[in-house]
C-alpha cells in the first residue's frame, strides 16, 4: 500500500468554554500562548469551511441552509469552534488571530451539505477481514443496493472474481439459492485429499432451496398491493422449503441431487469426499460433513470412565455406549435415537459450553445432521482446521465473533509497511467504510490480541477511522484472573482491569484508538433461529424446530459474569435478540446496579456505573402477546422503566433485519411480531434514543442506506429483489433527522464519548463529512428526492479531526491495485 500520511496534531486543542464566537479572550489567549510557551513548534491550524448546508445532529437539530444562513464552520487545530455567519466568523479571525502569521484554510462546499461524521456503534472488523479469505456464499442484497456493494466493496466480498459495472450484471457474484451456493464451493480446486472448504455467508433465512422447484414469483416494480399479498404467500411456501435443509444439511452438502434435480453435477462431488465447514451468514449456526465430523477426532475418541463422571450428566446416558470399563467411545451413528443423544451430550458437555450437534434419523441409523447450533459448536472443527492448514495465515478462529476459541496462529505481523494480510484488509475495509462516511467504527467485541492488532493500525498511521472497541467479557475475564494469580500487591479488580483500558483522551492514540467497555453475548440471532424468545417461533414458519431458541445466559448469569467490570467503571453492550434475551439483560443490568432508585443526578460523576450509557444489540423482537392499547410494545415498556434507574440505557438495531430479513422474520415469527421488530418510531414517542448498526460482515456497512431503510421500512421477497421493496409496518418508520440522529450522536451517547463526538456543536472534535446533497429534501415525492432515492446520496469527502482521510480507488482495489483517488474537497489558504 503506498503510504497513507495521518500527522496528528501538534498543538494543544482549543477547547473554548462556552464555544460562541464571541468567547472567552482569557482562555482563548491562555491556550495559544500556552502552546506557544511549551515549545509546541506549528502555530494552531484554521480551517473555515462555507458555502452549503449544516447538519448539526446537537440536541436543538439545527440546521443551517446555505441560501438562507449563509453560514459556516469555524475549526482550531481539531476542535469546533463555532458555527455561525461567515460575518462573525470574519470578525473573529481578525480579532482573536491578526498576531498569527499563518494562512487560513478554507473549504468551499460548493452547494454540498456538511455534516457530522457517521458512527458505526457496531460492527466487527477483524471477522469481517477473515472471512474474505474464504469463498463467499452470501444472498444476494436486493438489486439498487447490490450494484453499489459491487462497486465499494467488491474488492472485500468478491476477491478474485470480476466486478460487474452495469446493471445487468448486478448478481454476478451472489447467490439466491442454496443449491447454487454450495456448487460455487463444489467447484473449488482441492490440491491434497485432507484439504478443507470452508465457505462463509450461506444463509437459509433468505436464500430458497432450489431455483428448479420454480416457485410462483410475480415481478412487481410497482408495489401492486395485489401482487404484493400474492408474493408473501409464494415466499412462505418457498421458505419452508428450506425446513428439510436444516434438518439435514449434511444430506444437501453431500449429495448434489438433494436438491431435487435428476441431471449429474458436471462438477467432482468434492463436498462429500472432504471435510467441510461452511458459516451462515448469521454467524450463529455452521453446517457441515461427514469427513469433517471425522476430522474433529470425536467419532472415535474413547473417554474414560472418570472423565465421563466428572461431566456429571446425572446418569443420563443410554448404558449401550458404555465400555466394560465404565469409558465411552464416542461414535458419529448408532443404531438407537437414545445412543445418538448419549454421545451427543457427552460432546456438548464435554467440549463446548452451549449449543449442540443435532442429530438426525437416516436410512435406520442415527446420525450427526450436519447442522451446528451456536459457535461454541464449532470449537472441535475449527482445532482441525488449524491442524491442516499448511499456512496459518486463516485462521478460522478469528472468523468466529464469540466462540471463546483458542487455537494457535500466526501471530499478526505488525510493521510500518503492515505487511501482515489480514491487518492489510482490516485497513483497506476502515478506508471503504470513511468512504461510506463513518469517521468511527466500533468494534462490537474483541479479544486483548485483537486490540494489539488495532494498535498496530493506529499506531502505523493508516487508520482511516478512530476505532473504538469493547472487550468480550470472557476473554477479558481469563485475563484478569491470570493476573490475579501473577499479582502480588494484592491489587484491587479495577486496578488490574483499569490497565486494559484505553482512554478516549490517551495520549498516546489520540483519540484514534480506545477501549473502555465490554460486551457479552446473551443469546442468538433471530434469522439464524436461536434468539432467546419468551414465546416459540412460529409453529408454520422456518425455525419451528428450534422451538423458543436459545440462552446463551439469563438474568443471573449475565450480572455474575459482569458484576467485576461494572464495579469497574466499564460500559456494557449486551446482544439480546429476542424479547426474552433483552428482559434478561435489562434486569441484568438493573441488578448490578445495586440499588432501585435512581443513582444519576445531573452532580453525579457521568462515569459512575448508573450514568454511564449501557446499550441492548440488536433488541429485535418483542412479545407475541403484546396488546398494549398504545400499541407500545411490551420491550418499549421494559425500556422506559429501566431508565428511571439507567438513564442512559438505549437500544441499537441492525437495520438489516427489516431491510434484508423482513419478509423472513415474517414467516419465522408470524406476522404480529415480524411488523414490530426494531420498534423505532414507538421508542422515539417514548424518548428512548436509539442507534443503527450493520454488525458487519452481517450485513454491508452503508451508513447512508441505514438512513433509508429506517425511513422506509421497506423490504423484499427473496428472490424479487428488483425496485423499492414493500414496507415492513411502515408506522414504525421514523423521520430522516432521527435517522440521521441514530448514525451520529445517539451512538457517539451510546459509547460515552458524547461529549467530544456525533454532532456539530462547538467544543466538539472536528469529525465530518461533505454529501453532494442534503437528506432532509429526500422527503417529499418529487422526482429524485424520494426517501426511497436516499441511497443515492454520494460521500464526498470525510474529516477525522479536521484532517481530511485520503481514499483509495476501489475500482482499482478490486483489481488489486492500491491507488489513491484525487480529492472532491480541495483546500485552500489566503491570509486574513
Amino acid at each position: 500500500m503506498k503510504k497513507l500520511v495521518w500527522a496528528s496534531s501538534l498543538c494543544v486543542p482549543l477547547l473554548l468554554a462556552g464555544c460562541s464566537l464571541i468567547g472567552d479572550d482569557a482562555s482563548h489567549s491562555n491556550s495559544v500562548n500556552t502552546a506557544l510557551r511549551d515549545g509546541v513548534e506549528s502555530l494552531p491550524r484554521i480551517l473555515v469551511v462555507y458555502g452549503g448546508d449544516i447538519i448539526t445532529a446537537d440536541n436543538a437539530n439545527r440546521v443551517f441552509r446555505h441560501q438562507r444562513d449563509n453560514a459556516g464552520l469555524l475549526i482550531v487545530d481539531d476542535t469546533i469552534v463555532a458555527v455561525d455567519t461567515l460575518e462573525s466568523i470574519d470578525k473573529h479571525l481578525k480579532s482573536k488571530y491578526a498576531h498569527i502569521k499563518s494562512p487560513v484554510r478554507y473549504m468551499d462546499l460548493a452547494g454540498r451539505t456538511l455534516m457530522p461524521g457517521f458512527i458505526e456503534p457496531h460492527a466487527h472488523l477483524q471477522l469481517t477481514a477473515q472471512t474474505s479469505f474464504v469463498p463467499n456464499l452470501m444472498p444476494c442484497l436486493p438489486d439498487k443496493y447490490q450494484q453499489q456493494l459491487n462497486q465499494d466493496y467488491g474488492w472485500l466480498y468478491y476477491r478474485g472474481k470480476d466486478i460487474p459495472t452495469e446493471q445487468g450484471g448486478v448478481r454476478a457474484n451472489c447467490y439466491l439459492y442454496i443449491e447454487e451456493a454450495l456448487d460455487a464451493l463444489r467447484a473449488s480446486k482441492v490440491n491434497k485429499a485432507e484439504q478443507w472448504l470452508v465457505g462463509n455467508g450461506l444463509d437459509p433465512s433468505r436464500m430458497l432451496l432450489s431455483q428448479s422447484n420454480n416457485y410462483p414469483f410475480l415481478p412487481n416494480p410497482n408495489n401492486d398491493v395485489t401482487i404484493d399479498a400474492k408474493n408473501k404467500a409464494a415466499f412462505a411456501k418457498a421458505l419452508n422449503d428450506n425446513k428439510a435443509f436444516l434438518r439435514f444439511p449434511m444430506y444437501f452438502i453431500e449429495d448434489a441431487q438433494a436438491f431435487g434435480q435428476g441431471a449429474t453435477k458436471n462438477q467432482g462431488n468434492v463436498l462429500a469426499t472432504h471435510p467441510v465447514l461452511v458459516l451462515d451468514q448469521s454467524g450463529h449456526l455452521g453446517y457441515a460433513n461427514m469427513v469433517a465430523f471425522k476430522q474433529t477426532g470425536l467419532c472415535d475418541k474413547t473417554l474414560s470412565k472418570s472423565e465421563i463422571a466428572a461431566l456429571d450428566l446425572n446418569h443420563n446416558i443410554d448404558p449401550s455406549v458404555i465400555n466394560r470399563d465404565g469409558s465411552v467411545t464416542l461414535r458419529c451413528e448408532a443404531n438407537s435415537e437414545s445412543a445418538m443423544k448419549s454421545y451427543q451430550r457427552i460432546v456438548q458437555a464435554k467440549y463446548f459450553p452451549d449449543g449442540d450437534w443435532s442429530i438426525v434419523e437416516n436410512k435406520g441409523m442415527w446420525q450427526y445432521s450436519g447442522l451446528l447450533k451456536e459457535q461454541s459448536s464449532y470449537v472441535p472443527f475449527v482445532e482441525a482446521i488449524a491442524k491442516s492448514f499448511d499456512s496459518k495465515r486463516l485462521n478460522v478462529a478469528g472468523m468466529l465473533k464469540h466462540a471463546d476459541v483458542n487455537v494457535a496462529s500466526d501471530p499478526i505481523v505488525c510493521n510500518v509497511e503492515s505487511q501482515d494480510p489480514v491487518i492489510k484488509v482490516m485497513e483497506n475495509i476502515l478506508n471503504t467504510s470513511s468512504q461510506q462516511g463513518v469517521t468511527t467504527f466500533v468494534e462490537g467485541g474483541s479479544t486483548i490480541d485483537m486490540v494489539k492488532s488495532y494498535k498496530c493500525i493506529v499506531e502505523s498511521g493508516k487508520a482511516a477511522t478512530r476505532i473504538r472497541s469493547l472487550y468480550d467479557w470472557h476473554d477479558l475475564s481469563e485475563k484478569l484472573e491470570e493476573d490475579r494469580k501473577e499479582e502480588k500487591d494484592n491489587l484491587k479488580d479495577k486496578d488490574l482491569s483499569d490497565k486494559y483500558k484505553i482512554a478516549f483522551d490517551s495520549a498516546t492514540y489520540k483519540g484514534m484508538l480506545s477501549v473502555e467497555g465490554v460486551k457479552l453475548w446473551s443469546d442468538g440471532s433471530t434469522q439464524g433461529c436461536s434468539a432467546n424468545l419468551s414465546h416459540d417461533y412460529d409453529v408454520e414458519g422456518l425455525c419451528e424446530m428450534f422451538g423458543s431458541g436459545h440462552v446463551d445466559f439469563n438474568r443471573e448469569q449475565i450480572a455474575h459474569n459482569l458484576q467485576q467490570f461494572a464495579d469497574s467503571g466499564w460500559y456494557f453492550n449486551l446482544h439480546a435478540n429476542g424479547d426474552k434475551g433483552i428482559a434478561d439483560s435489562i434486569g441484568a443490568l438493573l441488578d448490578m446496579n445495586g440499588s432501585t432508585e435512581s443513582q444519576c443526578g445531573e452532580a453525579d460523576d457521568l462515569s459512575s456505573y448508573a450514568c454511564l450509557a449501557h446499550t441492548i444489540i440488536h433488541s429485535t423482537v418483542n412479545r407475541a402477546d403484546d396488546v398494549s392499547v398504545e400499541k407500545i410494545p411490551k420491550v418499549v415498556t421494559e425500556y422506559e422503566e429501566a431508565r428511571k434507574i439507567l438513564p442512559n440505557l438505549m437500544p441499537s438495531h441492525l437495520i438489516g433485519h427489516i431491510a434484508y430479513w423482513g419478509r423472513s422474520m415474517e414467516n419465522e415469527l408470524g406476522e404480529q411480531r415480524a411488523q414490530m421488530i426494531n420498534p423505532m418510531y414507538a421508542e422515539f414517542k417514548s424518548g428512548i434514543p436509539f442507534s443503527i448498526h450493520s454488525d458487519l460482515s452481517i450485513s454491508p456497512l452503508f451508513p447512508i442506506w441505514f438512513v433509508e431503510q429506517a425511513v422506509t421500512r421497506n423490504t423484499w421477497y427473496y428472490p424479487n429483489l428488483e425496485g423499492n421493496g414493500t414496507p415492513l409496518n411502515a408506522d414504525q418508520a421514523v423521520e430522516i433527522m432521527e435517522a440521521i440522529r441514530a448514525l451520529t450522536i445517539v451512538p457517539a451517547k451510546q459509547h460515552n464519548i458524547a461529549d467530544k463526538l456525533g454532532s456539530i456543536e462547538a467544543g466538539k472534535l472536528a469529525d465530518f463529512i461533505v454529501l453532494d446533497s442534503n437528506p432532509l429534501d429526500f422527503n417529499t415525492d418529487k422526482a429524485g428526492k424520494r426517501p426511497v432515492d436516499i441511497h443515492t446520496i454520494d460521500v464526498e469527502c470525510a474529516f477525522v479531526a479536521a484532517k481530511q482521510i485520503p481514499w483509495l480507488d476501489l475500482a482499482q482495489l478490486s483489481k488489486g491495485n492500491e491507488e489513491y483517488k484525487d480529492s472532491k474537497c480541495p483546500l485552500y489558504t489566503k491570509y486574513f
